[in-house]
C-alpha cells in the first residue's frame, strides 16, 4: 500500500481511477476520492520515487452537497450517490470534480497536462499548464451523456467509464467508453468501447469493439460468481504491442432497483490493433489482499521503471454493489497499491 485516505474530501476512499505520471525523476499521482454527500474528487500525490507520497494542500476547497453522477436509473427515479453531509472548507490537493479522470500529458503543442473524465453532462475535458489549474473547455461534454434502457429490466444505465491514454503508434488519443449490450436472457452487459479523438477535443462517435462471452463468464463461475462483464480496459503500449488491463467484474447478482453486486479483478489482454481483444490468462494479475478483497482497478497507464512495468493500482475491501444494499460497513475502506513486474 502507497497511498492511504487521510483528509476529510478523501473519506474512507482513495483509489485509481485516475494516472501516475512521471516527470523527469519526479512523479504525480491524480487519484479518486469519494465521500457520500459529497461527490467526486480528483486529488493530487506527489513523489520523488513513486513509493513515498505526499498530498499538497495547493487549492481551496468548498466542498458542499454534490453534483449527481448518474449509473443507473429505475423507471423515472435516480438511484442517488449521496446523503447530506456538513460542509468541508479549507485547503486541499483537489485538482477536479471529474469522475474516473484521466491525465494525459500534452502532445504536439496542446496543453502540458490534460484531463479526461465523466461529469452529470457526459465525458469532459480540461486543460492545464501545472497540472493544478484545471479549465474546462467551452465545447464539454466532448462526448455528451450516453444513456442504455434495458426494456425489460426498466432500467436505464449511464456511461460513466472511461479511461485515456494517447496512442503514439497511431498518434491517437483513444477513451475506451463503457457500453452496454442485452444479452438473450435480458441482463444488460457492460461491454468496452471506444472513442478516438486528434485534439482530445473532438471525439467520434463511440462504438462497441468487446463483448463479454462465455469464455469470461466461465471464468466468473470458476471463482463462485454468476457471470461477468467488462467494467473497464486500460490498453498500453509494451515493446511494439498492445497490451491492456481489463477490469473483469465477477457478478453475484443484480439489484432489482439499482446496479449488480460482485467482485473486480484485473487481467491481462492483448491485441493487434487495440480493437480486437482478447485474454492473454484466466487468473488475475494481483491477487486479492486484505484490503483489495473485493475490488481492484488501475491506473489509465503502468510505468516502466528500471526495465519493469510498474502498475499502480486502487483496491477496496469491499465488494461493488454492497452501498446499495445499505451493507456497506464502517470498515469499507479504499486503498492505493504498486506492483511490479518483469518484462520478459
Amino acid at each position: 500500500m502507497v497511498l492511504q485516505p487521510e483528509h476529510p474530501w478523501e473519506g474512507r476512499h482513495v483509489y485509481l481511477y485516475g494516472s501516475v505520471l512521471k516527470l523527469g525523476d519526479k512523479y504525480r499521482m491524480y487519484y479518486q476520492a469519494f465521500v457520500k454527500g459529497f461527490g467526486f474528487f480528483v486529488c493530487l500525490a506527489e513523489s520523488e520515487d513513486g513509493i513515498s507520497w505526499r498530498k499538497p494542500l495547493l487549492k481551496p476547497l468548498s466542498a458542499r452537497m454534490g453534483e449527481d453522477h448518474p449509473t443507473v436509473s429505475v423507471g423515472e427515479e435516480g438511484i442517488p450517490f449521496h446523503r447530506r453531509l456538513s460542509p468541508v472548507e479549507g485547503m486541499s490537493n483537489v485538482v477536479s470534480t471529474y469522475h474516473i479522470p484521466s491525465v494525459i500529458p500534452g502532445t504536439r503543442g496542446l496543453k502540458p497536462y490534460m484531463l479526461f473524465g465523466y461529469t452529470e453532462r457526459g465525458y469532459c475535458a480540461s486543460f492545464s499548464d501545472d497540472g493544478v489549474n484545471f479549465e474546462e473547455h467551452p465545447s464539454n461534454p466532448v462526448i455528451p451523456l450516453m444513456r442504455f434502457p434495458n426494456r425489460r429490466t426498466r432500467k436505464v444505465w449511464f456511461s460513466d467509464v472511461a479511461p485515456a491514454f494517447f496512442d503514439e503508434r497511431k498518434r491517437v488519443f483513444r477513451a475506451m467508453v463503457k457500453t452496454y449490450k442485452v444479452d438473450r436472457q435480458g441482463r444488460t452487459r457492460r461491454c468496452v468501447g471506444m472513442s478516438t479523438s486528434r485534439d482530445f477535443v473532438r471525439w467520434s462517435r463511440p462504438h462497441t469493439i468487446w463483448v463479454p462471452s462465455e469464455e469470461h463468464d466461465e471464468i466468473a463461475r470458476g471463482r463462485g460468481f454468476s457471470w461477468a462483464d467488462f467494467y473497464g480496459l486500460c490498453p498500453f503500449h509494451l515493446e511494439g504491442r498492445y497490451l491492456g488491463f481489463l477490469w473483469l467484474f465477477l457478478i453475484d447478482h443484480e439489484l432489482p432497483r439499482g446496479t449488480h453486486v460482485g467482485k473486480i479483478e484485473v487481467y491481462l489482454a492483448e491485441s493487434p490493433d487495440c480493437i480486437r481483444w482478447r485474454l492473454v490468462s484466466h487468473e488475475p494479475i494481483i491477487p486479492s489482499g486484505d484490503w483489495h478483497s473485493g475490488i481492484v482497478t488501475t491506473a489509465n497507464q503502468p510505468l516502466l521503471v528500471g526495465g519493469k512495468l510498474r502498475v499502480y493500482f486502487g483496491g477496496s475491501n469491499q465488494l461493488h454493489g454492497l452501498w446499495e444494499m445499505g451493507r456497506e460497513g464502517e470498515e469499507a475502506r479504499s486503498c492505493i497499491g504498486m506492483a511490479e513486474f518483469e518484462v520478459l
